[in-house]
C-alpha cells in the first residue's frame, strides 16, 4: 500500500472523527449526564393508548414521579424527547407539607440531551421528599424504540391487526414518559395502562386489577402490582390481541406470548425457558426476584430481544419454532437467546451497571451464563466447546483492528451508547468471563458471582466490584496467588484495547523457550505503538510426548511490570527438542499464538499424520485459526499456512472446519474478483472438502433426519453450503433437483419435503442457478409463510442471484413503503445483496444515490445507516469503490453522527483488503499451484 493512499486513509478517519464530535449548541446545562440533585425513588405512570386511527396511533399520559432532594436544588432536570407536555399544569407537591405548587411556567429545553429542565417555584432543600407531576401526548412511532406501533395480518380474513409494545434500550423511556432516563436512576414503578377493553395489556409486573374509564366507553385500565426497584430502560408494557401459553410452576407464572395464528409455534420456548430459568435460581443461589415472566414475541422488534424485568420481549425469529419448519440452527439459537435473556433477569435486571461504559457486566455476562444454560439443557449439543469458539473468533476478528474499543470504555453522549452494543461487550466480555472461570475453577467462580449478585441486589455495580468479588473468593480457595489481584490481572483485559499475540521462540539446543507478547493486529504494517501494550497472560500448555488437554488452570502467568509493560517469561527443560509445545490448552486464554518455524513444522506434521486426533479439537480448531489470521496480518508466510491447510482433507470434526472456513471465507471473499488465482483458490477448496462432504454423505438424508446428532447436522450443513458455493456438481445437482420436485409438487406451501436443515442451501443454490420463474416462486413463498424462521432464511435465499435485473429490484423491494419485506428486516435483506458478487456493486450504487431516502428510513436515532456501510466495506478490493464511499461519508457526515465506529471500522476494513490484495494475489496462486500435486 503506498504511502499516499495510507495518508488519505488516516486523513478520512481524522476527518469523520473531528466533525462528527462538533456541537455548537448552548443552553444552561451541557453536560452529558444528569445532575445528582434528585433521586426519584417511585414512579406512578398511567398511559392510555388508542388504535382508532392507523395512521395516527397516540397515546395519552400522566406521571408522578416521587423524589429525594440530594442537595439543594431551584431546578428539575430530567429526560424528554419528542412528547407533547402540558407545562401549564405540571405540579410540584412537597410531602412534607402538602403543598402543590405549578411550576411549568419556567422551562428549559436541551434538545442535545433530551433535557427537560424544570426552574421550580420553590427551592428544594437537600434531605426533602416531593412529587412532581406531568401530563404529556405521544405518537406510537414505527421506528421500533420507544413506544412503538407493531402490527400483523390475520391471513385468515386479511385484516391488519394493531398493538403497541416497548423497546427502551438503552435510552427511549424518554420518549414515553418524563423520567430520569439513566441506569442508576433505580426506582419502583406503578404503572396504570389504559386501553380498550377488547385488548389485553401487560408489564412488568402481574396484573393486580382492571377498572373501567370512567369518561371513555368501553376503555379499561389494566393496573399492575408496584415493581421492584429498577432502571427506566428496563420498564416495559404492551397493548396487544395475542394468544399465550402457561407453563412453569405455581411459584412463577411463565407465559409465551404470539399472535394467535402461531400460538401453536411457543411450544418450544414455554418449555425451554422455565427449565433454564430453574437451572439459574440453583447455580446463583438466588430465586428469580418476580412472580411472573411473560415471553412477548412481537412482530417487529429492531433487536433481537430485549430482557425487560418480567416481560421480555423478541423478534419471532428467536423466539417461536415450528416443527418441521424451523432448522436445528433455529432450534439452537432459540434455546440461546431464551437462555440470554433469562440471565439478564440477574446480569443487569438485579444488578445493573451505573454507566453504560461497563454494559458488558450485562451483556458479557448473559453470553457466557447463556452458554452454561443451554449445555445444561442438551449436554448432548456439544454447545460449550462451539461457543466458546464463536465468541473467540469473533472478538479475534473485530479486536484486531485499531479501530475497535476497550470492553470498558468511557461514554460521553447518548448516541454513543448504541455502539457499545457490539462484539466487545457481548462476546469479549463473554470470553474474557470464561477466562475467568478458567482460572478460578468452578467454586471460586460461582461463589464470587454469589457474592457481587447478594452485596449489589437492586442496585448498581461496576466492573471493580466483581473484580473485588472475586479476587476474595480466589484467594479464600488459593486459586490465585496472594500477591495477585483480580482487578490488576482482569483491568488489562477490560481496560485496554485489543488482545496480545504470544510469541513462542525455542532455543533447541538450551531447551530455553522464550515468551513474549505484543498486540495482535489484522494489518502487521501498520506503525503503531499499539504492540507495546501488556496483559497478564494465564499460560497452559502441553506437548507431543504428553498430549494432555485436561488442565485449563495456568500453570505459568505471562506478567506486565508496574509499569504495564511486559516482562520476557523464560521456561527451562519443559519440553525435549524433537518435541512441539502447544500452548492455551482448549482456547483457555483470549490470545492467538505464534511459534518458530520449527515448532510450527512438528504441529504440522502431526496434524497431517493418523495422530492428529489427538490434539484436542478446540486446539486444532485454534491452529487453523492462528495460522490463517497470522498469514492474513502479514506475520507469516502463506506457505507453511497451505502446508497446514492440507490436513483438512483428514479432519471430520465439525470445530476445525467452522474456524478454517470462516477465516478462509475472508480470502474467499477477496479473491474471488481475481481470476485465475481465484479458480486456483476454489480448486484447492474443492479439494481439501469433498472428503468430508462425502463423509457426510453431502446433501442426501437418511430418514428420519433427525436421528443424526445435534452437531452433525450443523456439519453438514456447513459442508454443504460451502460445496455448493465452490461448484461440486453433487451439491449443485442434488440442490436443483430438490428444488425443482418441491416446485412442482401439488401444493408447495404446505408440501415442502426438502430437508429442513439443507433448506437455505437448497434455495441459495436454485436461485444463483436457476431463473426468474424460481426466483418468483419463492418470493411468493415467503409472502405465504407463517414461520419467521423461514421467511428470514428465504431473504438471504432470494438475494442468491446472478441476475442483476433482479437484484435491483429486490432492494427496491427492501426499502418500499408497502413493507414487502418488514423493516425490522430490511438491512438484512440488503446487507445479503451486498455480499453477493454481482449484488455488490448494485447495492453499492442503491447506497450512495438513496442515502437521504435511507436516513429517513431509519430515522436519525439509530446506527442502521452505519451497518449498511459495513457488508459493503467487506467486498471493496478497488480504489474506485473506496474512493466513492469516502466522498460520501464526507458529504453527509451528519448522517453518520451515531455510527461514528462502525464507519471507522469499515474505512479499516477496506484499507486493509486493498492491502492484502496487493500483497498477496500472485503469492497465494503460486503457493497452490505447488500443493496440487500433493493433494491430489
Amino acid at each position: 500500500m503506498s504511502r499516499l493512499i495510507l495518508f488519505a486513509f488516516i486523513l478520512a478517519l481524522l476527518c469523520f472523527k473531528k466533525v462528527s464530535s462538533e456541537v455548537n449548541i448552548e443552553h444552561s446545562y451541557k453536560h452529558y449526564r444528569l445532575p445528582t440533585s434528585i433521586q426519584p425513588t417511585h414512579y406512578n405512570l398511567k398511559i392510555i393508548t388508542f388504535f382508532d386511527n392507523p395512521p395516527n396511533l397516540t397515546f395519552n399520559g400522566v406521571v408522578t414521579i416521587r423524589f429525594k432532594t440530594m442537595v439543594d436544588t431551584n431546578n428539575l432536570t430530567l429526560h424528554s424527547q419528542n412528547l407533547i407536555i402540558d407545562h401549564n399544569r405540571i405540579q410540584l407537591k412537597t410531602l412534607d407539607d402538602n403543598r402543590i405548587y405549578y411550576c411549568g411556567l419556567y422551562v428549559d429545553i436541551v434538545p442535545e440531551h433530551n433535557y427537560y429542565i424544570i426552574n421550580l417555584c420553590r427551592r428544594l432543600i437537600a434531605g426533602e421528599e416531593a412529587e412532581i407531576r406531568i401530563s404529556f401526548k405521544g405518537m406510537l412511532n414505527d421506528q421500533l424504540n420507544g413506544y412503538y406501533r407493531s402490527s400483523y395480518i390475520l391471513k385468515k380474513t386479511n385484516e391488519t391487526k394493531w398493538l403497541s409494545v416497548t423497546q427502551f434500550e438503552p435510552a427511549f423511556a424518554r420518549t414515553a414518559f418524563p423520567c430520569f432516563d439513566e441506569p442508576n436512576y433505580k426506582a419502583k414503578f406503578k404503572i396504570w395502562l389504559g386501553h380498550h377493553r377488547s385488548m389485553t395489556a401487560l408489564s412488568n409486573m402481574p396484573m393486580e386489577r382492571q377498572q373501567p374509564i370512567s369518561d371513555m366507553t368501553d376503555y379499561v385500565w389494566s393496573i399492575f402490582e408496584e415493581s421492584v426497584p429498577m432502571s427506566t430502560y428496563l420498564v416495559a408494557f404492551a397493548v396487544h390481541d395475542f394468544a399465550y401459553k402457561s407453563s412453569g410452576d405455581a411459584n412463577v407464572m411463565f407465559r409465551t406470548w404470539s399472535r394467535p395464528e402461531a400460538i401453536d409455534q411457543c411450544n418450544y420456548a414455554s418449555k425451554v425457558g422455565p427449565k433454564i430459568l430453574k437451572f439459574y435460581e440453583h447455580i446463583f443461589a438466588i430465586p428469580y426476584p418476580l412472580k411472573k415472566l411473560d415471553q412477548f414475541a412481537a412482530p417487529d422488534l429492531g433487536a433481537g430481544a430485549m430482557e425487560n424485568w418480567g416481560l421480555i420481549t423478541y423478534r419471532e425469529a428467536a423466539l417461536l419454532f415450528a416443527e418441521n419448519v424451523s432448522s436445528e440452527t433455529s432450534r439452537q439459537r432459540i434455546a440461546d437467546v431464551i437462555a440470554h435473556e433469562l440471565a439478564h433477569q440477574w446480569f443487569g435486571n438485579l444488578v445493573t451497571m451505573k454507566w453504560w461504559s461497563d454494559l458488558w457486566l450485562n451483556e458479557g455476562f448473559a453470553t457466557y451464563i447463556a452458554s452454561l444454560g443451554v449445555a445444561f439443557l442438551n449436554p448432548e449439543w456439544g454447545s460449550l466447546n462451539e461457543e466458546a469458539l464463536d465468541n473467540t473468533l469473533t472478538v479475534f476478528r473485530r479486536d484486531s483492528q485499531l479501530s475497535s474499543h476497550p470492553v470498558s470504555l468511557p461514554i460521553e453522549s447518548t448516541h454513543q451508547i448504541a455502539e457499545r452494543f457490539d462484539a466487545i461487550s457481548y462476546k469479549k466480555g463473554a470470553a474474557a468471563l470464561r477466562m475467568i472461570h478458567m482460572i478460578l475453577g468452578q467454586d471460586a467462580f460461582f461463589q464470587g458471582i454469589r457474592r457481587y449478585l447478594l452485596v449489589h441486589a437492586y442496585k448498581n455495580a461496576q466492573q471493580d466490584d466483581l473484580w473485588a468479588a472475586f479476587t476474595e473468593r480466589a484467594r479464600l480457595l488459593k486459586r490465585i496467588d496472594p500477591k495477585h489481584d483480580m482487578k490488576i490481572i482482569m483491568d488489562s483485559w477490560t481496560l485496554q484495547v485489543g488482545y496480545p499475540l504470544v510469541k513462542v521462540k525455542r532455543d533447541y539446543n538450551s531447551g530455553l523457550v522464550k515468551i513474549t507478547q505484543q498486540r495482535f493486529l489484522q494489518n502487521n504494517t501498520y506503525v503503531t505503538t499499539e504492540s507495546e501494550k501488556c496483559w497478564w497472560i494465564p499460560l497452559t500448555f502441553t506437548t507431543s510426548s504428553k498430549m494432555d488437554f485436561s488442565a485449563s488452570a495456568p500453570s505459568e502467568w505471562l506478567q506486565c511490570n508496574q509499569f504495564k509493560q511486559q516482562v520476557q517469561l523464560t521456561m527451562e527443560n519443559v519440553v525435549a527438542p524433537n518435541e512441539w509445545i502447544l500452548f492455551n490448552i482448549q482456547l483457555s486464554g483470549l490470545y492467538r499464538v505464534m511459534y518458530d518455524f520449527q515448532n510450527w513444522v512438528m504441529l504440522n506434521q502431526t496434524l497431517n499424520s493418523n495422530k492428529f486426533q489427538g490434539i484436542h479439537v478446540l486446539n486444532r480448531a485454534q491452529l487453523i485459526d492462528d495460522i490463517l489470521w497470522l498469514a492474513w496480518g502479514g506475520y507469516t508466510d502463506y506457505d507453511i499456512t497451505f502446508d497446514f491447510l492440507s490436513y483438512m482433507i483428514l479432519e471430520r470434526q465439525y470445530l476445525p472446519w467452522r474456524a478454517g472456513l470462516e477465516s478462509l471465507s475472508h480470502v474467499n471473499r477477496l479473491l474471488r474478483t481475481f481470476h485465475p488465482t481465484y479458480e486456483t483458490f476454489q480448486h484447492f477448496m474443492r479439494t481439501i472438502i469433498r472428503p468430508v462432504y462425502y463423509y457426510l454423505n453431502g446433501l442426501n438424508y437418511t430418514r428420519p433426519e433427525y436421528e443424526m446428532s445435534h452437531i452433525t447436522i450443523l456439519h453438514k450443513s456447513l459442508i454443504s453450503s460451502w460445496a455448493c458455493r465452490l461448484e461440486i456438481h453433487d451439491c449443485i445437482n442434488t440442490a436443483i433437483r430438490y428444488f425443482h420436485e418441491w416446485k412442482q409438487s401439488a401444493n408447495p406451501q404446505d408440501n415442502n419435503h426438502i430437508p429442513v436443515d439443507i433448506r437455505p442451501i437448497v434455495y441459495c443454490t436454485a436461485i444463483r442457478h436457476g431463473g426468474k420463474d424460481d426466483w418468483n416462486f419463492l418470493w411468493q413463498i415467503y409472502l405465504a409463510s407463517n414461520v419467521a424462521s423461514e421467511k428470514h432464511a428465504i431473504i438471504f435465499s432470494l438475494s442468491c442471484s446472478n441476475n442483476a435485473t433482479i437484484l435491483r429490484t429486490y432492494i427496491n423491494m427492501a426499502y418500499d413503503k408497502n413493507e414487502y419485506i418488514r423493516r425490522q428486516d430490511a438491512t438484512f435483506a440488503f446487507s445479503s445483496v451486498a455480499r453477493n458478487e454481482i449484488g455488490f456493486t448494485l447495492a453499492k450504487d442503491y447506497f450512495i444515490s438513496n442515502i437521504d431516502q435511507l436516513y429517513e428510513f431509519y430515522g436519525s436515532h439509530t446506527q442502521e445507516l452505519g451497518n449498511l456501510l459495513s457488508p459493503l466495506a467487506s467486498q471493496v478490493v478497488k480504489y474506485e469503490d473506496r474512493n466513492q464511499l469516502i466522498q460520501l461519508i464526507d458529504r453527509k457526515r451528519k448522517y453518520f453522527r451515531k455510527s461514528e465506529k462502525i464507519v471507522l471500522n469499515a474505512l479499516e476494513t477496506i484499507h486493509h483488503n486493498i492491502n492484502w490484495i496487493e500483497r498477496n494475489v500472485k503469492v497465494v496462486n503460486s503457493h497452490l499451484k505447488l500443493r496440487f500435486t500433493y493433494l491430489n
